[in-house]
């Protein structure tokens, strides 16, 4: 299977079956069928792998929404709110999202390598929100059981324009990996080593994602849907020889319902 394909398959079953907590997403007041977001599809830029230099264009389904504050679905996350106090700053929750991995095919430095199985993790979310700021902490574990590791999220949102048509949001999320994720997905077994690729053992990393996301209403019923972020590995994925580029970029622009 094509890692386009992969890719947009892993995000349907998630959007479908899986429950999510965007808990980085301010709430508003909800339509009259509960929902509240935006729901479209549109080309989306990703590099071909973690720690690749290169990107690649697909058509990807683009999510932004909630159904009555309490089912989330945003961009790869899905999830669900189990629980809230009486002012609704404060939420429990359960969310999912994937993990992309990679083919020997696509890059020159994983050449000769074990392809490297996409996987879900999945587990309790908590949630502050204050009218200029959300916080979000997400532990996650493999579920797929693909690398068996851990995964701890930490983010913040704020909601940088709201006004007229645009409403734009701006983020930063931490991410920190466990040594089992990091070895999966960046170690060199000796098994793969070559003169050019040096065996090697990672431990655990911190990643940090600085994004964007947005629209711009074009009327009550459509907008323009935007976004974009820019990942950079933690110095125990970056040092690995699979490596190209610390820096990996993501963006997207689309058309889409708005609720």
């Amino acid at each position: 299977m094509s890692p386009v394909l992969r890719r947009a398959l892993c995000l349907v079953v998630l959007a479908v079956v899986v429950p999510d907590l965007q808990a980085a997403t301010p709430a508003k007041s909800p339509s009259d069928s509960g929902l509240d977001g935006y729901l479209g599809v549109g080309v989306m830029s990703t590099v071909n792998y973690e720690g690749s230099a290169h990107n690649h264009l697909w058509l990807a389904p683009i999510a932004n929404f909630d159904y009555e504050d309490t089912f989330y679905v945003y961009i790869d996350r899905v999830g669900v709110r189990l629980w809230s106090n009486a002012s609704r700053n404060i939420a429990l929750g359960m969310a999912a999202e994937p993990r992309f991995g990679f083919h020997a095919k696509d890059g020159a430095l994983l050449t000769g390598m074990q392809t490297r199985q996409d996987s879900i993790e999945a587990g309790p979310t908590v949630e502050w929100q204050s009218p200029q700021l959300s916080v979000s902490l997400a532990y996650f574990n493999d579920v797929t059981n693909t690398s068996g590791g851990q995964s701890v999220h930490l983010s913040f949102f704020h909601q940088w324009l709201d006004r007229g048509p645009w409403d734009v949001g701006v983020y930063l999320d931490f991410e920190h990996l466990s040594d089992r994720i990091t070895r999966y997905y960046f170690g060199v077994p000796p098994a793969e080593a070559t003169a050019t690729r040096p065996a090697y053992e990672p431990l655990a990393s911190v990643n940090i994602s600085p994004g964007l996301t947005g629209a711009y209403r074009l009327s009550k019923h459509y907008a323009l849907l935007f976004g974009g972020e820019v990942n950079v590995l933690g110095d125990a994925a970056a040092d690995s020889p699979i490596v190209q580029k610390r820096f990996g970029y993501m963006a997207y622009l689309g058309f889409g319902l708005a609720f």
